[in-house]
């Protein structure tokens, strides 16, 4: 299924450029067998401006082309199909009680003011909405893969503070036109909200998806922004679900591809994630490696040897021989690769008895509170957990 706007772009076209009526009427049937009703619902919005319903949209249109039949026997003379829609919908209906006229290259305006998104000039949300259903539909009814990318740029609001809103709305505007320019003609991208882009990639599976979503992702971080006496640089993390691999209902799919996000910002940003069955917005790798645990609210508190078991992002998780209290300040030294130990500062936020001295506390943290090393280091190893598609 095309999208909507392209659909009711091709069909202004085809009345500008049909050499008649009938010829117009035969590229419409054309374009339905095709399409499906949606050709016939587009129309009337184009020449009458209505909203029908779906199983009702055939038969008003047969309706509509015998009338215009009927009234070039009655009048002698060729009646338009602009002229037979407003007569029928006046005379035979109530849809239509107070017609305006409007030029066909003025409507096209409104089309596109009613689709669009003003500031990057991809589809909006509302008209995405519209377009992702018939997508689904159409994945649905041919047995195809459909791939949803969710785009979001990485520290958003520190452009915002740093250089400004309207550098923040340049920002918004080159990633737009990068989306545009990588984006096959088939794929549908908008402005999902704020800082979030999203495409629909029809017939594409997860891998393909990747391969474009990572093409996309190098060439936002090679770009230089231009805004004023300023030149900056913004790199995104994108989430990959595809129906129906990962799921056939719209609404779940969607909030998988939004949760991959999360995965791929919790792995470094800068990243492309596919979305796995994993219950926490940011991906857990566990590593058992020892650490040193020590209090810095009080100057001779102990120094504990604990287990370290799950890292991420947002903190860590390590066993412990002694609790500690909840929301007190400490620093845990940890060896991350191959490289000397770093130090890692955070809250207690979970304690958690096993047993026999034997304690699970959970610590947040962030990579704000690492060193460089930590940060590439661990990013890496969560990277290549994220990057790598679930069996299914």
């Amino acid at each position: 299924m095309v999208m909507v706007l392209s659909l009711k772009k091709r069909l202004i076209s085809l009345l500008t450029s049909a050499k008649s009526d009938t010829d117009f009427l035969d590229q419409v049937n054309k374009l339905a067998a095709l399409e499906g009703t949606a050709v016939f619902q587009t129309l009337l919005e184009i020449l009458g401006g209505i909203d029908i319903a779906e199983h009702e949209r055939k038969e008003l249109w047969q309706n509509i082309v015998y009338h215009r039949q009927q009234l070039s026997l009655t009048l002698g003379r060729d009646v338009d199909i602009t002229t037979a829609i407003s007569d029928y919908l006046q005379t035979r209906t109530s849809l239509l009680k107070h017609p305006r006229i409007v030029e066909t290259s003025a409507f096209e305006n409104i089309v596109h003011d009613t689709v669009h998104d003003n500031l990057t000039g991809l589809a909006n949300r509302p008209s995405f909405d519209q377009t992702y259903q018939q997508q689904i539909s159409m994945a649905e009814r041919h047995g195809d893969n459909l791939s949803v990318l969710f785009i979001d740029i990485d520290n958003f609001k520190d452009i915002n503070d740093t250089y400004g809103h309207a550098a923040g709305d340049e920002a918004l505007r080159t990633v737009a036109q990068i989306i545009q320019h990588e984006k096959r003609n088939s794929d549908i991208a908008a402005r999902y909200g704020g800082e979030e882009f999203v495409l629909l990639l029809s017939r594409t599976d997860n891998f393909n998806a990747y391969i474009l979503a990572e093409r996309l992702r190098k060439h936002v971080a090679e770009t230089i922004i231009k805004h004023r006496r300023d030149s900056f640089s913004v790199t995104i993390s994108g989430g990959i679900a595809t129906y129906p691999t990962h799921s056939t209902d719209p609404a779940e799919l969607l909030n998988l591809a939004d949760s991959a996000v999360y995965l791929a910002k919790g792995s470094g940003k800068n990243n492309i994630a596919f979305y796995k069955a994993e219950k926490r917005r940011y991906l857990r790798v566990k590593i058992h490696e020892p650490v040193l645990v020590k209090e810095l609210d009080f100057q001779d508190s102990t120094v504990f040897s604990a287990l370290s078991k799950d890292v991420c992002v947002g903190g860590l998780l390590f066993e412990n021989s002694y609790p500690l209290p909840i929301d007190s300040l400490i620093k845990v030294r940890m060896p991350v690769g191959d490289n000397p130990p770093v130090l890692l500062i955070g809250k207690v936020v979970r304690v958690e008895s096993l047993g026999d001295n034997r304690y699970d506390i959970g610590m947040t943290t962030s990579f704000r509170s690492m060193d460089k090393i930590a940060s590439e280091e661990i990013a890496s190893i969560l990277r290549k957990q994220v990057q790598s598609p679930d069996p299914s």
